[in-house]
């Protein structure tokens, strides 16, 4: 070796030898650092004569852990130095005495360093890995660092367990190879990060244990290099799992009790119909001026009974998501008269005034849900009259904007009442809560009509808002945007009440399909009365042969019969006749809709029954039918 040369390279703290690029990879120069550093490491072994050894020591195949252009990262595990330790190399190739060389400098890291990241790698709770793919598409792990043994509880065996693909899959629940083999091939062809999350098997008498899987792809000539990690997340996943199954539990929980609300509810209509029919019936007849005030009691907690099982089934409606808001023509203002007026009975009661404040600009015809924002404005209307004595209830609208196709209108109703502490806003619009217990007492109520007031307004794209004072009043507002209707013919004319139509039909034959004895002797009493002619059925069945033995004017059909409901007897009647059918329902006009657009039914009226509504129906459906 040129004596200048080494001169030069032994004046240098860092470590050049020269190395033959043809295997076995012989050190056939190394300058004084070298040779004092790695005979510190062999003691005192000279490291001339070690021939190989060292060559063997550094350049085996399943240390070198990352290769990149001309660039070296080295792990040695070998007890002739001392355990284990970290290098770096940097070549150069140049051509000495007709044989192919590297000129190579070590730069060996602080000692401390060196064993930090070591130990970062090994003591981190992560698998990590090189994993390697040649030209011919054979893959193999290239390095895996020292936490797969306690993963993989591959404890005390040798590095040969770890270099093929097939130690990895050997340990894939057999369910989850296809998948861990798929979105390998799509890291390989798109080069994109793999990604996967899958089972390991380890001991069969113990349960799988989950991992995740991600590595990044890097694209080298002689294949492909993923460097990557596989994650134990069996704790996570079990808890995931948990959750997974409590929120199942939860889900069902909440079916079974909006199940159970819908049938309890729809249950009470039952006895509630014949009471209301009873009460309307008594009224009908001859009473003493005693008995008067009996009947109007028992009609008035009717009426709040039926208010309180509307609120329930809203409710576990727009709980389970079946609430919908509907986009139909309407005048604004003509509405809110309408809500006014009905309240007035219940203003009267309460000695309130109810005003309604509105300017000839909101006679306007809108798109939107005219019964839920009635359905809004009653309960706040309602509730603020419930807590007003002797006071003021006023509905305000005001237009607020103006467009081409859309309006804003703002809503308030204030009222002059016992008003609401500040720090019981919140409360007024949870469910099944009272602002305070002595509430609950002296006014009553499910607790639901707020909650479900500020469900709709947000189902219709607005907010409500209060503001109160205790002794003062309330104040409820909101606004919502209407699309403008250009239709024509398109809002609802109210019809006269009963007593303002033309003269009654001549005794309409009327066929009720009703299995519950009270009900159906309530129902007939109340349509005699009228003049009408009525005969009875149990069931469906018994509905369609009364139709072929006989002429009916108009059928009142009751949806649960036991033999045949009411849906399969109004589409086999539908069949061979276009008699009206009207049906006699617990349930909501949009559970009856698509039966609605089937022409199966062409009216329903809801239990319990308001005879004059019935008796409107009746007498609509007949003149219809005989034009």
């Amino acid at each position: 070796m040129n004596n200048l040369f080494r001169t030069i390279t032994d004046q240098s703290s860092e470590m050049v030898f020269i190395v033959e690029k043809v295997f076995p990879y012989a050190i056939v120069y190394g300058n004084k650092a070298f040779e004092n550093e790695i005979g510190k490491l062999l003691s005192d072994e000279s490291l001339r004569g070690l021939g190989l050894d060292i060559n063997t020591l550094l350049f085996q195949e399943e240390n070198i852990i990352h290769y990149n252009n001309d660039f070296y990262s080295f792990f040695v595990e070998n007890d002739q130095i001392g355990g284990d330790y970290y290098l770096f190399q940097k070549g150069s190739k140049i051509s000495l005495q007709d044989s192919e060389v590297s000129l190579d400098i070590f730069n060996k890291q602080v000692k401390a360093e060196d064993f930090f990241f070591k130990n970062l790698l090994d003591k981190i709770p992560t698998a990590l890995f090189q994993m390697v793919m040649d030209d011919r598409g054979k893959m193999s792990f290239k390095y895996f660092s020292e936490s797969r043994k306690g993963m993989f509880d591959m404890a005390g065996k040798d590095k040969d367990h770890f270099k093929s693909i097939d130690f990895l899959l050997s340990r894939v629940h057999p369910d989850d190879i296809g998948m861990v083999l798929k979105t390998i091939v799509y890291s390989t062809r798109s080069m994109a990060h793999w990604r996967c999350e899958f089972r390991i098997i380890i001991n069969p008498e113990e349960g799988p244990r989950w991992v995740i899987g991600v590595a990044s792809p890097e694209s080298l000539p002689s294949g492909i290099n993923w460097y990557g990690s596989i994650i134990d997340i069996t704790d996570i996943k079990e808890r995931e799992l948990e959750l997974e199954a409590a929120k199942k539990v939860a889900e069902e929980s909440s079916r079974t009790k909006s199940d159970f609300i819908s049938m309890i509810t729809h249950e009470i209509r039952t006895p509630l119909n014949a009471i209301s029919g009873s009460v309307y019936s008594l009224f009908g007849e001859e009473h003493s001026k005693l008995q008067e005030g009996p009947l109007n009691t028992i009609n008035f907690a009717v009426d709040n009974l039926i208010i309180m099982i509307n609120d329930l089934l809203d409710f576990q409606k727009i709980e389970s998501g079946k609430m919908s808001i509907e986009h139909k023509p309407f005048n604004v203002k003509q509405l809110l008269g309408q809500v006014v007026n009905g309240l007035k009975y219940q203003a009267h009661e309460s000695k309130n005034q109810v005003n309604l404040i509105v300017s000839d600009r909101l006679d306007v015809n809108v798109l939107g849900d005219k019964v839920r924002l009635s359905q809004v404005l009653n309960n706040l209307m309602t509730n603020a009259l419930k807590f007003t004595n002797e006071g003021r209830v006023n509905l305000t609208a005001t237009l607020v904007q103006d467009t081409e196709n859309q309006v804003r209108v703002y809503f308030e109703v204030k009222d002059t009442g016992i008003g609401i502490a500040r720090e019981d806003f919140k409360k007024v619009f949870n469910e099944f809560d009272q602002v305070s217990h002595s509430f609950d007492v002296k006014y009553g109520g499910t607790g639901l009509g707020m909650p479900i007031t500020k469900r709709l307004l947000e189902n219709m794209g607005s907010q409500i808002q209060l503001e109160s004072e205790v002794g003062v009043g309330s104040t409820f507002f909101f606004e919502i945007t209407f699309d403008k209707s250009f239709a024509e013919n398109s809002i609802e004319v109210l019809k006269p009440s009963i007593a303002e139509t033309e003269t009654p039909l001549e005794k309409p034959r009327v066929l009720l399909a009703e299995d519950n004895e009270v009900n159906a002797i309530v129902i007939m009493k109340i349509i005699r009365r009228w003049g009408f002619e009525c005969e009875r059925v149990c069931n469906g069945e018994e509905a369609l042969r009364a139709v072929d033995i006989k002429r009916y004017d108009i059928i009142l059909m009751d949806l649960q019969m036991p033999v045949m409901d009411g849906y399969e007897a109004a589409r086999l009647i539908k069949e061979k006749t276009s008699i009206p059918i009207i049906a006699l329902t617990a349930a909501s006009k949009s559970e009856l809709q698509n039966r609605m657009e089937d022409r199966l039914m062409d009216s329903f009226i809801s239990k319990p029954i308001d005879a004059l509504e019935l008796q409107g129906r009746i007498k609509e459906l007949i003149k219809a039918h005989k034009v």
